[in-house]
C-alpha cells in the first residue's frame, strides 16, 4: 500500500500531466481556429445578389453554377422584396425588366439575359453586362460554314437594333463590321412593309440572316418570315437560339453553363478577385465592358435541313471553327 507522501506525489504528477494535456489541447484548438481564420480571409466568400422579377429555376441554377465557379456566395433575390442592398458586394440583374426598374446607384450592378439595346439605355446604372443575343458577325460566319463561303447573304434588320446601331468592344459599328461583297443589310425602314423587304432580300441572296430584334422577329412576324423564305427554298439563320424551334435552320446560342462561366469571370475581375497574388495596382477592381458572351454552342434544326435538301456539316467542327475565329487577334 502507498504511503500518504507517495500518494500525494502521484496525485501531483497526475495533475501536472492533466494540465499539460489540457494546455496541448487548448493550443491545438487555438491553432485550428487561427487556421480557420486565415483560410476564411483568403476566400472569395463575398455575397452577391442575383436579382430577378420573380423566383425561377433558371435563376436558381445560374446562382448555383456561378457560386461554384467563382467562390462567391450568390443569393437569388426578388426585386420587389424588402432588401438591404448595402449588405451585398454587388448585384447581378437578370432580365431587361429588372435593369429598367433598378434604382440603386451605390452598389455595383451587372446584367445578364439583357439585350444590347437595354444595356445602352441603362447607361451608368450598369458596371458591365453580358448581352443576351449573339453577335451578328458570329451568325454570319455560321451561315458561311453551313451554306458555303461563296453564298450571298441578306441581313434583315432594323436600324434601331442594338447589334446594328451599336458598337463592338473594339469601337467599330456592328453594321460596318459585317460589310463585304457577299453580305448586304436590308433595313425594314427602307420598305413600305415587311413583305416588300423579304421579297427584295430573298430574290438576291441564298439565305436570310436575322439581326436580333424582338420587335422585327416577333411572334406576329416570324411565321410570315419563315413561310416566305421557305417558299423560295431559302433558310433563316438566327437571329438567336430561341428561333430554332420556330423553324430557323441554325443559330449560335449561350446556355446557362456559358452564362455562368462568363459571369464568374466578370465578377472576379470586377471585384478585384481574379488574381489575388498580383500586386494591388494590377488586381485593382476593373469591370469588363459590356459585351457578347464569348462562350457559346451551335444548334441545328435538322428537320428544316432535310426539307431544304441541305447536308448540314458536323456541328462540333463548325462550333470549334467559330470559337477559333473569335480568339484570333
Amino acid at each position: 500500500m502507498l504511503s500518504t507522501d507517495a500518494l500525494s506525489r502521484l496525485l501531483s504528477i497526475s495533475l501536472c500531466c492533466i494540465c499539460l494535456l489540457l494546455a496541448c489541447i487548448t493550443s491545438a484548438y487555438a491553432d485550428a481556429a487561427q487556421a480557420d481564420v486565415i483560410q476564411a480571409d483568403t476566400t472569395k466568400a463575398e455575397t452577391i445578389a442575383l436579382v430577378s422579377h420573380k423566383p425561377s429555376k433558371a435563376v436558381q441554377r445560374l446562382a448555383e453554377k456561378t457560386a461554384q465557379l467563382s467562390g462567391f456566395n450568390i443569393e437569388p433575390v426578388v426585386l420587389d422584396s424588402s432588401v438591404q442592398w448595402s449588405s451585398y458586394s454587388a448585384v447581378v440583374l437578370a432580365g431587361n425588366g429588372v435593369v429598367e426598374r433598378w434604382n440603386q446607384p451605390n452598389i455595383p450592378a451587372v446584367a445578364v439575359f439583357v439585350s444590347q439595346t437595354v444595356v445602352q439605355q441603362a447607361g451608368e446604372k450598369l458596371q458591365s453586362a453580358i448581352y443576351l443575343e449573339p453577335p451578328l458577325k458570329r451568325q454570319i460566319e455560321l451561315a458561311r460554314q453551313v451554306l458555303g463561303p461563296d453564298k450571298s447573304l441578306g441581313i434583315l434588320a432594323s436600324r434601331n437594333a442594338g447589334n446594328i446601331a451599336g458598337k463592338t468592344a473594339s469601337g467599330d459599328s456592328e453594321a460596318k463590321a459585317q460589310s463585304d461583297a457577299l453580305t448586304q443589310t436590308y433595313f425594314i425602314e427602307d420598305y413600305p412593309d415587311l413583305n416588300r423587304a423579304l421579297a427584295d432580300l430573298l430574290k438576291s441572296n441564298a439565305a436570310l440572316v436575322g439581326a436580333y430584334d424582338p420587335a422585327l422577329f416577333s411572334s406576329a412576324n416570324i411565321k410570315n418570315i419563315l413561310i416566305t423564305a421557305y417558299r423560295r427554298n431559302k433558310p433563316l439563320i438566327g437571329p438567336s437560339g430561341s428561333y430554332i424551334k420556330a423553324g430557323a435552320l441554325a443559330s449560335t446560342y449561350s446556355d446557362l453553363d456559358d452564362v455562368a462561366q462568363r459571369l464568374s469571370e466578370l465578377l472576379l475581375q470586377g471585384l478585384g478577385k481574379d488574381d489575388e497574388d498580383k500586386p494591388d495596382e494590377i488586381s485593382a477592381k476593373s469591370w469588363p465592358v459590356a459585351d457578347y458572351n464569348p462562350y457559346f454552342n451551335v444548334r441545328y434544326n435538322k428537320q428544316v435541313g432535310r426539307s431544304l435538301n441541305l447536308v448540314l456539316p458536323d456541328i462540333d467542327t463548325v462550333t470549334n471553327h467559330l470559337r477559333q475565329q473569335e480568339v484570333q487577334p
